[in-house]
């Protein structure tokens, strides 16, 4: 079948391909073949791809010999570091799932997680396990394995370190060391993955901004599709450097920094903290190459104050996910790195974080996410969601292909609810052009209805970033008793701006450079926007705390 997108698909990459094996086994090809090469790189220790397929091994093998069987949840509860990466892919070889927790979770989020994954193993960081230990007792954990950030790290770190990696390793009771546990244990090939299409790799838990956490089962046939297909849009190679500071957790980290970097034989250069100067300077150092993140991490990169003194030219893709990209950001990115491939991607847990829509290389649209490649994505219309529509009608965004959940886990009715005839209803707006580009307007609970006319608050951000002051901004609706609802604006202005400008100023250039129905009302200014783990604005957070002021 002829898509409409086919009219601008990149000649390297494949309209369909085949996947025979698990996302790990890609590790263990190249441990074969280029065994000395760097795999991960964690603020100056190095590990091979061969010393990582021997840790991925004997780790798989401790589960076994734990009880691990095959389907059991298996929790990791940590942040970016080599520990996640070999986790991930052990617990896969074991035959058991994965269970990302996010490592900002307090305990009352933990204990709803572990227990409705019914988890009975967790691998977890010392400083994260207080919060674990809290709720243990009310918990189906069994087994706990302890690591600590210094487990892996060089006796001189090239950069700055999380202050929690310096604290001596803490001892636990009731507890396994990761290190000893590993150490112990066989050092042989296993996989006990059967069929990849029956066989679950991975419980992935939403973000939970519209409404309670739920968990996505992913089997690793589309773990392996997706993986593969990232490293052909992005023509990825063996010697290309990704910077793995986007929350491994999530799953735009977790697949185009992690997964698809490894089915590339690419190496890995890991931070366990998102800190701009930081991370200049890691992509100083190992001339990054690829870097696909929160648009938020890009923002703030390029605010620091000293920016110009390091060289990020190395950069050969960077794109960004999890918001819109203003046109004022694209310019900057431009401006800043001119031999740099910008692009962005849209996409949900259901359907994996390349399994939406991205953009081709080199033939970016402005206002436009990108065209599809794994799946195949339909606009249809948002009362009923039977009729297609027509090329720039907005409607709900359907993605339906290889790349996608089986369901929720142990939610039948939530599933039926989203997947129709084989179709993910994602719940988000959008259109689709001539040429196959989607443009993403919001999620449908966020359109704002002002006056009788429709208004997405990632379009008025949008134009609020072309005022010089704005550095970040988030717009929510407001009642109002006349029209309705009233956009109102959260701002975090630039530095150079702060004190020397006003909320009323702001109002007032919206005044001139927007129209009379979507033009924000209210503006307030913050020090800083509330964001998920993985950078993602969270506009509920806002909408509570203007409901709680009316009360």
């Amino acid at each position: 079948m002829d898509h409409r997108w086919y009219q601008v698909w990149p000649v390297w990459v494949p309209k369909t391909f085949e996947v025979d094996r698990p996302t790990s086994e890609y590790i263990r090809e190249w441990a074969g073949c280029r065994p000395e090469s760097i795999a991960v790189s964690f603020y100056g220790q190095d590990i091979t791809y061969r010393e990582l397929d021997g840790l991925i091994d004997r780790l798989a093998w401790g589960l076994v010999d734990l009880g691990v069987g095959k389907g059991d949840r298996v929790a990791i509860h940590l942040d970016n570091c080599p520990q996640f990466v070999i986790a991930y892919f052990a617990v896969q070889r074991a035959g058991a799932m994965v269970v990302p927790v996010n490592p900002m979770l307090k305990h009352a989020e933990l204990e709803h997680e572990i227990n409705d994954a019914g988890a009975e193993t967790l691998i977890g960081l010392d400083y994260l396990y207080p919060e674990v230990e809290k709720v243990r007792s009310r918990t189906t954990l069994k087994n706990v394995i302890i690591t600590s950030l210094g487990d892996f790290l060089p006796e001189d770190p090239l950069f700055h370190l999380p202050p929690e990696a310096g604290k001596a390793k803490p001892a636990f009771s009731n507890t396994i060391d990761f290190l000893y546990f590993i150490n112990k244990s066989k050092n042989a090939p296993i996989c006990r993955v059967h069929d990849l299409k029956t066989d679950l790799a991975l419980l992935i838990y939403t973000g939970g901004t519209t409404g309670t956490p739920k968990g996505v089962m992913i089997n690793h046939h589309a773990l392996s599709c997706v993986s593969i297909g990232a490293m052909h849009w992005y023509h990825l190679r063996e010697d290309d450097v990704f910077l793995g500071v986007t929350p491994f957790f999530h799953i735009m980290g977790q697949i185009q920094l992690m997964c698809a970097p490894v089915v590339a034989g690419g190496r890995m250069v890991i931070l366990s903290r998102y800190v701009p100067d930081v991370v200049a300077q890691a992509i100083t150092q190992y001339r990054c190459t690829h870097w696909v993140a929160a648009t938020t991490m890009v923002i703030a990169l390029l605010n620091l104050p000293d920016i110009d003194k390091y060289d990020l030219t190395s950069f050969r893709c960077l794109w960004t996910g999890g918001a819109p990209i203003s046109v004022e950001l694209q310019k900057k990115l431009i401006e800043r790195l001119p031999k740099t491939i910008v692009g962005e991607g849209y996409g949900l847990s259901e359907c994996l974080a390349h399994g939406g829509v991205i953009t081709p290389l080199h033939k970016h649209k402005i206002g436009f996410v990108g065209i599809p490649q794994m799946n195949e994505v339909r606009i249809m219309d948002q009362e009923t969601g039977t009729i297609e529509m027509g090329p720039n009608e907005t409607g709900e965004i359907t993605i339906k292909g290889p790349v996608m959940m089986l369901g929720y886990w142990n939610k039948p009715e939530e599933t039926q609810k989203v997947l129709r005839d084989g179709w993910f209803y994602t719940g988000d707006t959008g259109c689709m052009d001539e040429q196959g580009y989607v443009k993403f307007l919001g999620r449908t609970k966020e359109l704002l209805k002002c006056s009788g006319y429709s208004v997405f608050p990632t379009e008025v951000e949008n134009l609020l970033y072309r005022h010089p002051a704005v550095q970040e901004a988030a717009v929510i609706g407001m009642t109002d008793p006349y029209r309705g609802e009233t956009p109102k604006a959260f701002i975090v202005l630039r530095d150079e701006y702060k004190g020397k400008i006003r909320e009323e100023e702001i109002i007032e250039w919206c005044r001139e450079n927007m129209a009379a129905y979507k033009r924000p009302h209210f503006v307030e200014f913050r020090a800083h926007l509330p964001k998920s783990g993985a950078g993602k604005l969270l506009r509920r957070v806002l909408i509570d705390e203007e409901e709680s002021k009316s009360k």
